[in-house]
């Protein structure tokens, strides 16, 4: 229905994108997304923390004068980096059956290519979705770019739920009317066949078509020459690939929030009881003076204060709960990386780190990675299709991306001591092994021999096998020395 009125380009068209765009800024989803993108950019609720007191007339006001520190601990930034970097901090390698595909292939998957993924993923991890949309650059060569999920609507099918029927694009804008800036929303409703632009005015009343965009609506595809501009025509499906976080489409933030407001507020807290109460409470009985500002002004500076005959001063102190709230910090710190399925660095054990140990503080963060990776793969097998399908256009050949291979390497921390030892026992009982087939003498046959050894040093049996029957003739050259010295000595011949 709502892809029908749009369609018409009329008032009724205008209106229904308004309400659209509204609705959907104001959606729960977007809420969260933007919550999300908040929490990685440092912007926590902590920064919002306000404390009242009610006063002698009851009423509750706020106190500026309390200590109220507010200081935002990133856990989630670093979650996300992680989660981003482990899966690509090695640029993804992607190998072709064919060598001229190969090569074609470094046109489209290079520096920008691997940073436009990073940026999905990082997206997807934030806002719980990510898009990335095709379009053909100025020398008409598919190329990408990512559309915040915070702007964008998907326009389903009314019978068929699955079918993506078009995307509705909106993003803010500013124009400059009498030198005063005005911030303007400006959507787009992309089909499988064109865009149209739509725009807001000055008093941002509604939407109209964009007139400085022309032809409105505009074909994906435009070709130029000196003389005119051509409609290139559509290119046969809408050009935006959906990246998700999960099956729910939840952020990261998601299961670890409320943990970490709950850290922020337990540190901050912390920090206002040892900024509020680092000096001693005085207790004074039988004071002789006027008010209650001569004496603190006498007990900093003078250090002394008068009082009667029944007077005297206490000093009392109070004993914050550091304790108490340490425990508490390192439970919820805990609790973060493990349901944020993180690896926590500050980890340091009993000092036995081994890469068995290394391996199993990896172990919830390759859970979640083996997840991201899955949806990750599909995405990029998507746009290898576009990919592919311009190679095929521009160069008239026929290729398929589906022969193509795609490979994505993790790096994890090693205890380079444990790898060497690991090597050299893994060395040491590889030559046992072959010593217990040389020392076999005529028990076992020569091929049975050389088939052992090919499988204890990894080698091609076959290839060994030819190479030992075109090779030359051996010789034992210490045998040899030996018979030569012996005719020398004896003067006879020596035996070849």
């Amino acid at each position: 229905m709502l892809l029908d009125v749009l369609s018409e380009n009329s008032s009724l068209a205008a209106r229904a994108l308004d309400k659209a765009i509204l609705q959907d800024r104001s959606s729960e989803n977007k809420r969260k997304a933007s919550l999300g993108l908040n929490y990685y950019k440092g912007e926590h609720e902590i920064l919002n923390y306000r404390l009242f007191y009610f006063d002698a007339n009851g009423v509750l006001k706020e106190d500026k004068y309390k200590s109220n520190v507010k200081i935002q601990h990133q856990f989630h930034t670093e979650l996300v980096d992680q989660k981003v970097q482990y899966l690509l901090s090695n640029p993804i390698e992607i190998a072709a059956p064919e060598e001229e595909l190969q090569e074609k292939l470094k046109e489209y998957i290079n520096e920008e290519f691997h940073e436009l993924l990073q940026n999905a993923l990082e997206g997807a991890s934030n806002k719980g979705l990510e898009y990335v949309y095709a379009y053909k650059d100025e020398n008409n060569k598919i190329s990408f770019q990512i559309a915040d999920s915070l702007g964008v609507i998907p326009v389903y099918d009314e019978v068929d739920n699955s079918r993506l029927k078009a995307i509705i694009r909106y993003y803010d804008a500013i124009i400059y009317d009498n030198d005063n800036e005005v911030i303007i929303t400006k959507a787009e409703v992309w089909t499988d066949s064109k865009v149209t632009y739509y725009t807001q005015d000055k008093n941002r009343q509604g939407f109209k078509l964009d007139k400085n965009i022309k032809p409105n609506p505009k074909p994906h595809i435009i070709l130029e020459d000196d003389k005119a501009i051509y409609d290139g025509g559509g290119l046969g499906y809408i050009p935006f690939f959906r990246l998700d976080n999960n099956k729910y489409q939840k952020t990261d933030l998601d299961p670890i929030k409320s943990l970490i407001d709950d850290y922020d507020l337990m540190a901050c807290s912390l920090s206002n009881n040892l900024q509020d109460f680092q000096e001693a409470i005085y207790v004074v009985k039988g004071y002789s003076g006027d008010s209650l500002e001569e004496l603190t002004t006498n007990l900093k500076t003078k250090k002394t204060i008068g009082t009667d005959a029944e007077g005297g001063l206490e000093v009392k102190t109070i004993d914050i709960p550091t304790e108490a709230r340490k425990t508490k910090i390192e439970l919820d710190k805990e609790a973060i990386y493990k349901f944020g399925m993180g690896f926590d660095s500050s980890q340091i054990g009993d000092g036995n780190i081994t890469n068995i140990v290394i391996k199993s503080r990896y172990a919830l963060l390759d859970l979640k990675c083996n997840k991201a990776e899955t949806r990750l793969r599909r995405l990029i097998r998507h746009l290898l299709k576009v990919i592919v399908d311009d190679i095929n256009s521009r160069y008239n050949t026929s290729y398929d991306y589906n022969s193509i291979q795609i490979k994505l390497v993790r790096e994890t921390m090693v205890n380079e001591d444990s790898v060497v030892v690991n090597e050299k026992t893994k060395a040491d009982t590889q030559g046992v092994f072959i010593n217990n087939v040389l020392l076999a003498g005529n028990t076992i046959s020569s091929d049975t021999k050389l088939r052992l050894l090919c499988e204890i040093l990894e080698l091609d049996y076959e290839e060994e096998k030819k190479a030992l029957e075109t090779q030359e003739p051996y010789v034992d050259m210490n045998a040899l020395s030996d018979q030569l010295i012996s005719k020398a000595n004896t003067g006879g011949d020596v035996v070849e």
